[in-house]
Protein backbone atom coordinates (compact mmCIF):
# COMPACT_ATOMS: atom_id res chain seq x y z
CA UNK A 1 0.00 0.00 0.00
CA UNK A 2 1.51 3.34 -0.97
CA UNK A 3 1.54 6.33 1.37
CA UNK A 4 -1.45 8.13 -0.15
CA UNK A 5 -3.59 4.98 -0.24
CA UNK A 6 -2.73 4.32 3.39
CA UNK A 7 -3.69 7.88 4.40
CA UNK A 8 -6.97 7.83 2.47
CA UNK A 9 -7.85 4.42 3.89
CA UNK A 10 -7.31 5.76 7.41
CA UNK A 11 -9.55 8.75 6.68
CA UNK A 12 -12.33 6.57 5.31
CA UNK A 13 -12.19 4.14 8.21
CA UNK A 14 -12.37 7.06 10.69
CA UNK A 15 -15.24 8.59 8.69
CA UNK A 16 -17.18 5.35 8.91
CA UNK A 17 -16.76 5.48 12.68
CA UNK A 18 -17.79 9.17 12.89
CA UNK A 19 -14.35 10.02 14.26
CA UNK A 20 -12.95 12.62 11.83
CA UNK A 21 -11.56 15.97 12.91
CA UNK A 22 -12.35 19.08 10.86
CA UNK A 23 -8.96 18.94 9.12
CA UNK A 24 -9.38 15.24 8.35
CA UNK A 25 -12.87 15.84 6.97
CA UNK A 26 -11.45 18.54 4.68
CA UNK A 27 -8.73 16.12 3.48
CA UNK A 28 -11.33 13.43 2.79
CA UNK A 29 -13.50 15.92 0.91
CA UNK A 30 -10.54 16.91 -1.24
CA UNK A 31 -9.98 13.24 -2.14
CA UNK A 32 -13.66 12.80 -3.00
CA UNK A 33 -13.50 15.75 -5.39
CA UNK A 34 -10.55 14.26 -7.28
CA UNK A 35 -12.73 11.71 -9.07
CA UNK A 36 -16.41 10.64 -9.22
CA UNK A 37 -15.18 7.07 -8.64
CA UNK A 38 -13.95 8.05 -5.19
CA UNK A 39 -17.47 8.98 -4.13
CA UNK A 40 -18.70 5.63 -5.46
CA UNK A 41 -16.06 3.86 -3.40
CA UNK A 42 -17.08 5.69 -0.23
CA UNK A 43 -20.76 5.06 -0.92
CA UNK A 44 -20.13 1.33 -1.15
CA UNK A 45 -19.05 1.30 2.51
CA UNK A 46 -21.77 3.47 4.04
CA UNK A 47 -24.40 1.84 6.17
CA UNK A 48 -22.50 -1.29 7.08
CA UNK A 49 -23.51 -2.27 10.59
CA UNK A 50 -20.21 -4.02 11.27
CA UNK A 51 -18.23 -0.80 10.96
CA UNK A 52 -19.49 0.60 14.25
CA UNK A 53 -18.44 -2.59 15.99
CA UNK A 54 -14.80 -2.46 14.89
CA UNK A 55 -11.89 -0.94 16.69
CA UNK A 56 -8.62 -2.69 16.00
CA UNK A 57 -5.94 -1.88 13.45
CA UNK A 58 -5.08 1.18 11.41
CA UNK A 59 -3.98 -0.86 8.43
CA UNK A 60 -2.86 -4.23 7.16
CA UNK A 61 -1.42 -5.17 3.81
CA UNK A 62 -3.87 -4.94 0.94
CA UNK A 63 -2.72 -7.98 -1.02
CA UNK A 64 -2.32 -10.43 1.85
CA UNK A 65 -5.09 -8.98 3.99
CA UNK A 66 -7.64 -8.75 1.21
CA UNK A 67 -6.94 -12.31 0.12
CA UNK A 68 -7.42 -13.65 3.64
CA UNK A 69 -10.42 -11.40 4.20
CA UNK A 70 -12.27 -12.85 1.24
CA UNK A 71 -11.30 -16.40 2.21
CA UNK A 72 -12.79 -16.33 5.69
CA UNK A 73 -16.49 -16.92 5.06
CA UNK A 74 -17.22 -13.33 4.20
CA UNK A 75 -18.16 -13.83 0.55
CA UNK A 76 -21.74 -12.67 0.95
CA UNK A 77 -20.92 -9.78 3.26
CA UNK A 78 -18.20 -8.47 0.98
CA UNK A 79 -19.68 -9.38 -2.42
CA UNK A 80 -20.16 -5.75 -3.32
CA UNK A 81 -16.73 -4.69 -2.12
CA UNK A 82 -14.93 -7.50 -3.89
CA UNK A 83 -15.91 -6.00 -7.23
CA UNK A 84 -13.85 -2.89 -6.48
CA UNK A 85 -10.07 -2.75 -6.77
CA UNK A 86 -7.22 -0.45 -5.82
CA UNK A 87 -8.11 2.12 -3.18
CA UNK A 88 -11.39 0.37 -2.44
CA UNK A 89 -9.61 -2.85 -1.56
CA UNK A 90 -7.22 -0.94 0.65
CA UNK A 91 -10.09 0.79 2.43
CA UNK A 92 -11.91 -2.49 2.83
CA UNK A 93 -8.94 -4.07 4.51
CA UNK A 94 -8.38 -1.07 6.76
CA UNK A 95 -12.00 -0.58 7.71
CA UNK A 96 -13.14 -4.16 7.96
CA UNK A 97 -10.19 -6.39 8.86
CA UNK A 98 -10.89 -5.56 12.48
CA UNK A 99 -14.07 -7.65 12.65
CA UNK A 100 -12.88 -10.50 14.85
CA UNK A 101 -11.11 -8.24 17.32
CA UNK A 102 -13.54 -5.41 18.02
CA UNK A 103 -14.40 -4.00 21.41
CA UNK A 104 -17.69 -5.86 21.06
CA UNK A 105 -16.22 -9.27 20.41
CA UNK A 106 -18.18 -12.41 21.16
CA UNK A 107 -17.47 -14.16 24.50
CA UNK A 108 -15.79 -17.03 22.65
CA UNK A 109 -13.38 -14.77 20.78
CA UNK A 110 -12.73 -12.64 23.85
CA UNK A 111 -11.87 -15.75 25.89
CA UNK A 112 -9.56 -17.10 23.20
CA UNK A 113 -7.76 -13.77 22.93
CA UNK A 114 -7.38 -13.45 26.70
CA UNK A 115 -5.97 -16.95 26.94
CA UNK A 116 -3.29 -16.19 24.38
CA UNK A 117 -2.40 -12.76 25.73
CA UNK A 118 -2.14 -13.36 29.46
CA UNK A 119 0.16 -10.40 29.97
CA UNK A 120 -0.28 -7.78 27.28
CA UNK A 121 2.65 -5.41 26.77
CA UNK A 122 2.32 -1.65 26.47
CA UNK A 123 4.25 0.20 23.75
CA UNK A 124 7.53 1.96 24.32
CA UNK A 125 7.92 5.69 24.77
CA UNK A 126 10.32 8.55 25.36
CA UNK A 127 13.13 7.18 27.51
CA UNK A 128 16.89 7.41 27.39
CA UNK A 129 20.04 7.65 29.46
CA UNK A 130 22.71 10.30 29.00
CA UNK A 131 26.32 9.41 29.77
CA UNK A 132 28.26 12.56 30.63
CA UNK A 133 31.98 13.06 30.17
CA UNK A 134 32.69 12.32 33.85
CA UNK A 135 31.02 8.91 33.54
CA UNK A 136 27.74 9.82 35.24
CA UNK A 137 24.69 8.13 33.72
CA UNK A 138 21.57 10.31 33.92
CA UNK A 139 18.06 8.87 33.47
CA UNK A 140 16.41 11.50 31.26
CA UNK A 141 12.94 10.13 31.94
CA UNK A 142 13.29 10.84 35.65
CA UNK A 143 15.66 13.83 35.59
CA UNK A 144 13.76 16.82 34.23
CA UNK A 145 16.05 19.61 35.42
CA UNK A 146 18.74 21.20 33.28
CA UNK A 147 22.21 19.69 33.17
CA UNK A 148 25.61 21.28 32.78
CA UNK A 149 28.80 19.80 31.35
CA UNK A 150 32.20 20.54 32.85
CA UNK A 151 32.91 23.15 30.17
CA UNK A 152 29.75 25.00 31.17
CA UNK A 153 27.56 23.79 28.28
CA UNK A 154 23.88 23.87 29.19
CA UNK A 155 21.88 20.73 28.41
CA UNK A 156 18.11 21.14 28.33
CA UNK A 157 15.93 18.06 28.82
CA UNK A 158 12.25 18.46 28.02
CA UNK A 159 9.41 16.51 26.41
CA UNK A 160 11.32 13.52 25.07
CA UNK A 161 14.22 15.50 23.68
CA UNK A 162 17.50 16.88 24.92
CA UNK A 163 19.07 20.04 23.49
CA UNK A 164 22.66 21.21 23.67
CA UNK A 165 23.03 24.96 23.82
CA UNK A 166 24.89 26.49 20.90
CA UNK A 167 28.35 27.76 21.80
CA UNK A 168 31.77 28.52 20.50
CA UNK A 169 33.81 25.94 18.63
CA UNK A 170 35.83 23.69 20.90
CA UNK A 171 39.51 24.68 20.76
CA UNK A 172 40.99 22.06 23.06
CA UNK A 173 40.13 18.44 23.80
CA UNK A 174 36.66 17.44 22.63
CA UNK A 175 34.23 16.54 25.41
CA UNK A 176 32.01 13.59 24.47
CA UNK A 177 28.57 12.59 25.72
CA UNK A 178 26.61 9.47 24.77
CA UNK A 179 22.83 9.23 24.42
CA UNK A 180 21.72 5.67 25.19
CA UNK A 181 18.20 4.63 24.16
CA UNK A 182 17.20 1.24 25.64
CA UNK A 183 14.63 -1.27 24.48
CA UNK A 184 11.11 0.21 24.47
CA UNK A 185 12.56 3.68 24.06
CA UNK A 186 12.96 6.49 21.56
CA UNK A 187 14.45 9.96 21.98
CA UNK A 188 15.38 13.11 20.11
CA UNK A 189 18.52 15.20 20.50
CA UNK A 190 19.55 18.57 19.09
CA UNK A 191 23.33 18.87 18.87
CA UNK A 192 25.21 22.11 19.48
CA UNK A 193 25.37 22.88 15.72
CA UNK A 194 21.59 22.61 15.38
CA UNK A 195 21.60 19.10 13.87
CA UNK A 196 18.56 17.09 14.99
CA UNK A 197 18.77 13.35 15.57
CA UNK A 198 15.97 10.90 16.41
CA UNK A 199 17.13 7.60 17.96
CA UNK A 200 15.14 4.39 17.80
CA UNK A 201 15.09 1.70 20.50
CA UNK A 202 18.37 -0.08 21.35
CA UNK A 203 20.50 2.70 19.87
CA UNK A 204 23.42 4.85 21.00
CA UNK A 205 24.86 8.11 19.73
CA UNK A 206 28.28 9.34 20.88
CA UNK A 207 28.94 12.99 20.06
CA UNK A 208 31.03 15.97 21.16
CA UNK A 209 29.39 18.59 23.34
CA UNK A 210 30.83 21.14 20.89
CA UNK A 211 32.37 20.28 17.54
CA UNK A 212 35.98 21.14 16.77
CA UNK A 213 37.55 23.25 14.04
CA UNK A 214 37.40 20.50 11.40
CA UNK A 215 34.60 18.13 10.47
CA UNK A 216 31.67 17.27 12.69
CA UNK A 217 31.86 13.61 13.68
CA UNK A 218 29.49 11.35 15.64
CA UNK A 219 29.31 7.61 16.30
CA UNK A 220 26.12 5.55 15.98
CA UNK A 221 24.95 2.12 17.04
CA UNK A 222 21.43 0.97 16.16
CA UNK A 223 19.12 3.26 14.19
CA UNK A 224 18.73 7.03 13.87
CA UNK A 225 17.21 9.65 11.61
CA UNK A 226 19.33 12.77 10.98
CA UNK A 227 18.43 16.30 9.94
CA UNK A 228 21.91 17.77 9.57
CA UNK A 229 22.42 21.52 9.90
CA UNK A 230 24.17 22.82 6.78
CA UNK A 231 27.76 23.97 7.16
CA UNK A 232 29.81 23.82 3.95
CA UNK A 233 33.04 24.31 5.86
CA UNK A 234 32.38 21.45 8.24
CA UNK A 235 31.11 18.19 6.71
CA UNK A 236 29.14 15.94 9.03
CA UNK A 237 30.36 12.35 9.46
CA UNK A 238 28.41 9.46 10.99
CA UNK A 239 30.62 6.50 11.90
CA UNK A 240 28.86 3.12 12.08
CA UNK A 241 30.86 -0.04 12.77
CA UNK A 242 33.75 0.94 10.51
CA UNK A 243 31.47 2.45 7.84
CA UNK A 244 31.02 6.16 7.31
CA UNK A 245 28.28 8.46 6.00
CA UNK A 246 29.43 11.97 5.04
CA UNK A 247 27.08 14.90 4.47
CA UNK A 248 27.02 18.69 4.37
CA UNK A 249 23.36 19.20 5.20
CA UNK A 250 20.63 16.68 4.54
CA UNK A 251 17.95 14.32 5.90
CA UNK A 252 18.65 10.60 6.06
CA UNK A 253 18.08 7.44 8.06
CA UNK A 254 20.68 4.89 9.16
CA UNK A 255 19.75 1.38 10.31
CA UNK A 256 22.63 -0.65 11.71
CA UNK A 257 20.92 -3.24 13.89
CA UNK A 258 22.10 -6.12 11.72
CA UNK A 259 25.38 -7.02 10.05
CA UNK A 260 24.40 -5.07 6.93
CA UNK A 261 23.97 -1.34 7.51
CA UNK A 262 21.44 0.58 5.44
CA UNK A 263 21.50 4.32 4.75
CA UNK A 264 18.37 5.86 3.21
CA UNK A 265 18.52 9.39 1.80
CA UNK A 266 15.38 11.53 2.05
CA UNK A 267 16.84 14.80 0.75
CA UNK A 268 20.25 16.30 0.01
CA UNK A 269 23.31 14.21 -0.78
CA UNK A 270 25.46 11.77 1.19
CA UNK A 271 28.60 9.78 0.54
CA UNK A 272 28.65 6.27 2.02
CA UNK A 273 32.02 4.57 2.44
CA UNK A 274 33.60 1.46 3.89
CA UNK A 275 37.11 -0.04 3.54
CA UNK A 276 36.31 -1.36 0.05
CA UNK A 277 35.00 1.80 -1.59
CA UNK A 278 32.40 4.57 -1.55
CA UNK A 279 29.11 5.54 -3.23
CA UNK A 280 27.22 8.83 -3.45
CA UNK A 281 23.46 8.67 -2.92
CA UNK A 282 20.74 10.79 -4.49
CA UNK A 283 17.40 11.42 -2.73
CA UNK A 284 15.22 8.33 -2.81
CA UNK A 285 18.15 5.91 -2.83
CA UNK A 286 19.30 3.43 -0.24
CA UNK A 287 22.77 1.99 0.30
CA UNK A 288 23.25 -1.49 1.77
CA UNK A 289 26.70 -1.67 3.32
CA UNK A 290 28.30 -5.01 4.11
CA UNK A 291 31.56 -6.19 2.62
CA UNK A 292 30.45 -4.29 -0.50
CA UNK A 293 28.21 -1.26 -1.01
CA UNK A 294 25.09 -1.70 -3.14
CA UNK A 295 22.70 1.10 -4.06
CA UNK A 296 19.02 0.63 -4.85
CA UNK A 297 15.76 2.62 -4.91
CA UNK A 298 14.52 3.23 -1.36
CA UNK A 299 11.12 2.83 0.22
CA UNK A 300 11.19 6.09 2.15
CA UNK A 301 7.89 5.46 3.94
CA UNK A 302 9.18 2.16 5.24
CA UNK A 303 12.60 3.48 6.23
CA UNK A 304 11.32 6.34 8.36
CA UNK A 305 8.03 4.81 9.57
CA UNK A 306 9.44 4.36 13.09
CA UNK A 307 10.17 8.10 13.32
CA UNK A 308 6.57 8.85 12.27
CA UNK A 309 5.25 6.54 15.01
CA UNK A 310 4.42 3.58 12.76
CA UNK A 311 5.41 0.01 12.06
CA UNK A 312 5.62 -0.55 8.32
CA UNK A 313 6.39 -4.05 7.11
CA UNK A 314 6.95 -4.72 3.42
CA UNK A 315 7.70 -8.30 2.46
CA UNK A 316 9.64 -8.76 5.72
CA UNK A 317 10.09 -12.24 7.12
CA UNK A 318 8.71 -13.01 10.55
CA UNK A 319 12.13 -12.89 12.20
CA UNK A 320 12.75 -9.34 10.93
CA UNK A 321 9.32 -8.25 12.12
CA UNK A 322 9.72 -9.81 15.55
CA UNK A 323 13.10 -8.11 15.87
CA UNK A 324 11.33 -4.76 15.63
CA UNK A 325 8.69 -5.81 18.14
CA UNK A 326 11.30 -7.15 20.54
CA UNK A 327 13.13 -3.82 20.56
CA UNK A 328 10.02 -1.63 20.86
CA UNK A 329 8.10 -3.68 23.43
CA UNK A 330 11.15 -5.09 25.27
CA UNK A 331 10.06 -8.72 24.91
CA UNK A 332 11.83 -11.99 24.25
CA UNK A 333 10.76 -14.04 21.23
CA UNK A 334 10.52 -17.83 21.14
CA UNK A 335 9.59 -20.06 18.21
CA UNK A 336 7.71 -23.28 18.94
CA UNK A 337 8.03 -24.40 15.35
CA UNK A 338 10.11 -23.54 12.30
CA UNK A 339 9.02 -20.37 10.56
CA UNK A 340 8.94 -19.85 6.77
CA UNK A 341 12.15 -17.83 6.43
CA UNK A 342 11.58 -17.05 2.76
CA UNK A 343 8.03 -15.81 3.13
CA UNK A 344 7.46 -12.07 3.50
CA UNK A 345 4.60 -10.26 5.20
CA UNK A 346 3.39 -6.71 4.80
CA UNK A 347 1.34 -4.40 6.95
CA UNK A 348 1.23 -1.11 8.80
CA UNK A 349 0.04 -0.15 12.26
CA UNK A 350 0.73 2.58 14.78
CA UNK A 351 3.47 1.94 17.32
CA UNK A 352 1.41 3.38 20.20
CA UNK A 353 -0.81 0.29 20.54
CA UNK A 354 -0.31 -2.69 22.83
CA UNK A 355 1.64 -5.58 21.36
CA UNK A 356 -1.45 -7.81 21.25
CA UNK A 357 -2.96 -5.61 18.52
CA UNK A 358 0.15 -5.93 16.38
CA UNK A 359 0.21 -9.69 16.92
CA UNK A 360 -3.44 -9.98 15.88
CA UNK A 361 -2.60 -8.22 12.62
CA UNK A 362 0.35 -10.54 12.04
CA UNK A 363 -1.73 -13.58 12.89
CA UNK A 364 -4.35 -12.45 10.41
CA UNK A 365 -1.93 -12.12 7.48
CA UNK A 366 0.46 -14.98 8.33
CA UNK A 367 -1.66 -17.65 9.99
CA UNK A 368 0.76 -17.82 12.93
CA UNK A 369 -0.49 -18.22 16.50
CA UNK A 370 1.06 -15.87 19.05
CA UNK A 371 0.99 -16.26 22.82
CA UNK A 372 2.21 -13.78 25.44
CA UNK A 373 3.32 -15.11 28.81
CA UNK A 374 5.24 -12.80 31.06
CA UNK A 375 7.78 -11.02 28.92
CA UNK A 376 7.94 -13.71 26.24
CA UNK A 377 6.10 -13.92 22.93
CA UNK A 378 5.81 -17.48 21.62
CA UNK A 379 5.13 -18.11 17.93
CA UNK A 380 3.75 -21.27 16.37
CA UNK A 381 2.96 -21.80 12.71
CA UNK A 382 0.07 -24.14 11.99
Amino acid sequence: MDSKTYQVAQLVSKYLQNNLSEDEMAALQQWLEESPKNEEVLASFRGRQSVSDMEFLNSIDVAAGWERLTMRNRKNRWKRIAKVTGIAAAIAVVAFSWARFSTKTTPELETASNNRYINDVAPGGDRALLRLSDGRLVDLEAYRSGLEERDGTQIINSGGQVTYAKGTTATGELIYNTLVVPKAGTFQITLSDGTKVWLNAMSELRFPVHFGQGSREVFLQGEAYFEVAHDAKKPFHVNVNGNKVEVLGTHFNINAYRDVMSATLVEGSVRVSNPTGERVLAPGQEAKVGEQITVQPANIDKAIAWKQGDFYFKRDNIDEIMGQLSRWYDVEVKYESAYPANKGYSGAIRRDVNISQVLEMLSYVSGAVFTIEGNTVTIAFE
